[in-house]
């Protein structure tokens, strides 16, 4: 099973224009079976114009879909006609669908999605997508708590927590050295270094960083890729059957949106 995690940048590319199209067809080449996505809007137009983007990505890769929101919504009969969130693309059948409110809240606020698929003559599976706070550590692991605090029911199941997480493993950096120039790299580009937490709190908690063999960065600013900040997190009982884990890094996805996808393979 391809595992999938990919921020599409509110269906905007690097120049600002629609990458519905682009999207769609770094997906079809990836073939992908289960996809989180972050940074969705919804309804949004797409080259169908009978078609919102994300039924219209569901629809042309012959895959099912779920949005959600990434808010919790204060009266159900004044929805905003175009919401953000977090989606899931399933080529499996979706059994059901829950999101999830994250606190503490000081940028935008931040979502769950939890995806629960049919899989062939296998247990359910469920798949969590979350993107987390952008700008402090400290409420990016208050919202990791909050993470955990829904998938801890599937913790001695097959599952995965894939998203955007706004943050970097340690691990990555494994000498004091190397730290230093991931400091330097982050202030010379105007962001305050902070020491990570939230990885090593999921890690803790049972999850195993599927990429953490062979780290790449997914992040970029105008001048260069240079941050990992897009994660897929299996659960201990998949972390045996972890084949591969890669970056898909090619001009066509640079072009597409400033995070790259990122796919694991896991045998079932």
């Amino acid at each position: 099973m391809k595992i999938l995690s990919y921020n599409t940048r509110n269906w905007q590319n690097n120049q600002g224009e629609s990458n519905v199209q682009q999207v769609l067809e770094i997906l079809k080449e990836v073939e992908a079976d289960l996809i989180g996505l972050n940074e969705v809007l919804h309804p949004h137009p797409s080259p169908d114009p009978h078609l919102p983007a994300l039924d219209f990505l569901a629809r042309e890769l012959g895959m099912e879909a779920a949005f959600g929101p990434a808010f919790q919504p204060q009266n159900a009969f004044r929805l905003p006609q175009v919401m953000s969130g977090n989606a899931v693309l399933s080529r499996y059948p979706i059994l059901a669908t829950a999101a999830h409110h994250l606190t503490p809240v000081v940028s935008h606020q931040r979502g769950l999605l939890e995806a629960r698929v049919l899989l062939p003559d296998q247990p359910p599976f469920t798949l969590y997508v979350t993107h987390l706070e952008p700008k402090r550590e400290d409420v990016r692991v208050q919202q990791a708590r909050a993470v955990l605090s829904w998938t801890v029911r599937d913790r001695s199941k097959p599952h995965a927590l894939v998203g955007d997480l706004n943050t970097y493993n340690p691990a990555d950096f494994p000498t004091e050295d190397a730290l230093a120039a991931f400091r330097a790299q982050a202030e010379a580009r105007g962001f305050t270094f902070f020491r990570a937490q939230v990885i090593p709190l999921l890690l803790k908690s049972g999850y195993v960083d599927a990429c953490a063999a062979h780290p790449h960065p997914t992040w970029d600013t105008e001048d260069e890729l240079w941050a990992r900040m897009d994660f897929i997190l299996v659960a201990e009982p998949l972390a045996g059957k972890l084949v591969t884990c890669r970056v898909m890094d090619s001009p066509a996805a640079r072009g597409a949106s400033d995070h790259l996808p990122v796919m694991a393979d896991v045998r079932l």
